[in-house]
This record gives C-alpha cells, structure tokens and sequence, in this order.
C-alpha cells in the first residue's frame, strides 16, 4: 500500500485533461503551419514562372494573410493553455522567421 501511495504521489498535481487539450490545440497549430507553408509554396511557384497569373496570385495572397491569421488564432490558444511549451514556441517562432519573416515578432516570441 505504501507503494501504491508513493507511485500516484507524482502524478496528483496533473491535470490530464489539460494536458489533452494542449495536445489537440497543438497538432491544430500544426496543421495550420502546414497550411500556410502550402500556400506560401503555391505562391512563389506560380510568381516564377514566365507568364505568372497575376489573378491567381491576388488569390493566394489574400489566402496565405487569411492563414496567418488562423496560425495566429492556434497559437494564441495554445499559448493561454501552456505558455511554457519550448516545442511549441520553437516551432512558431520559426513560422515567423522563416516563413512570414517577420522577424521582429519571432525575437519577441523568442524572448518569453
């Protein structure tokens, strides 16, 4: 009995349903970079061909500012959950840098 106290000892102060929403909030973000990371592809492979569509690149500029924004959203939500993620704040703050450069965001991202 003893045993079985010390072993769940640990374990009392976690929160597993905390933890499970992170993980969900986590993978969205995820797989909104994803998304994002696609579009910016789709971009810049039509902006380098000879005759670019300039309409369909008006398109998907409009959808890779309205993807930033859902990136934005995923990883507000995941930062009010765990603040203190490093996986997490790793993954957008190269987002930020290498993807939308913007990198006086990613040095602030950095600094928390």
């Amino acid at each position: 009995m003893k045993e079985y106290d010390m072993r769940n000892t640990d374990s009392r102060g976690i929160d597993v349903n905390s933890i499970v929403h992170f993980q969900e909030t986590y993978l969205s973000l995820q797989s909104e970079i994803g998304k994002a990371v696609n579009l910016q592809l789709d971009y810049w492979r039509d902006l380098e061909q000879t005759n670019p569509n300039v309409q369909k690149l008006l398109y998907l500029g409009s959808r890779i500012t309205v993807q930033a924004d859902l990136v934005r959203e995923a990883y507000s939500k995941c930062y009010n959950i765990n603040s203190n993620n490093i996986r997490m704040l790793k993954m957008y703050r190269n987002f930020l840098k290498d993807i939308m450069n913007d990198n006086f965001e990613a040095q602030r991202v950095l600094e928390k």
